[in-house]
Order: C-alpha cells, then structure tokens, then sequence
C-alpha cells in the first residue's frame, strides 16, 4: 500500500464548482473544434475527388441539420478561444519593464487584436 490518500470522486464532480463547470465547458468546445475540423478534411477530399463529388457534398451541407451543426461550432470555436483568450494572461504574463500588463489589456494584445486583425484581413480580401 502507498500510504496516500485518494479520495473518490463522483461523475459530476465537475458540478460542484462555477469555475470547474466553465473548465468543462471549454473543454467540451474542442470536441466540436475537432469535429469541424474532420468535416474540412473530408471536405478536401471531396474536393479533391472532382467537381461532381464536391458539388454533391456541398448541397448535402446545405441541409438545416448540416447548418445547425455549422451553427454549433461557430459558438463552440468563439466560446473557445475567448475562454482562451482570458486564461493566457494568467500563465504568460506581459511585463513592462517592472509592471505587470494587466490582464484585460493583455488578453486585447496577445488575443483579440490578432484576432479581429486576421478577420478583418480576410473578410477585407473576401469581399474586394
């Protein structure tokens, strides 16, 4: 016997706190995160199998169930990286100089701007 104590944890453990409701919850997001990103290979692989196969899978993923799951990753992914974005300040400090960056105006500079940058970068090449 190891002499350590562990002590047993129910299945909804997780319930017993806010924060370790939240944690959950981010975690949950990159199921989601990790399934879009299957439906971007299989839709390469559609792509790659000619124009037929791809506009048959395109009007598959037109369908409302397709288009709620698109829906449900949206929210996951944005849920996900703002989560993320507010935690990275806490492990990776910014310093300057003596003073501590603090975390609201890091998450802007490590986080969102980058963020919103790249989006308006793409939306701007989208729409030109």
């Amino acid at each position: 016997m190891s002499g350590r104590y562990h002590r047993p944890h129910g299945w909804a453990w997780f319930l017993a706190r806010p924060g370790y409701l939240r944690f959950m919850a981010r975690e949950l997001t990159g199921f989601f995160v990790a399934g879009y990103l299957v439906l971007l290979l299989v839709t390469l692989c559609r792509l790659g199998a000619g124009e037929a196969a791809f506009a048959q899978w395109l009007q598959e993923l037109s369908t409302p169930s397709w288009m709620f799951a698109h829906v449900v990753a949206l929210v996951a992914s944005v849920w996900h990286s703002v989560t993320w974005f507010a935690a990275v300040p806490q492990a990776m400090p910014i310093f300057m100089g003596e003073k501590r960056l603090p975390a609201p105006l890091a998450a802007v500079v490590m986080g969102y701007g980058p963020w919103l940058t790249v989006t308006a970068v793409i939306v701007w090449g989208v729409l030109r």
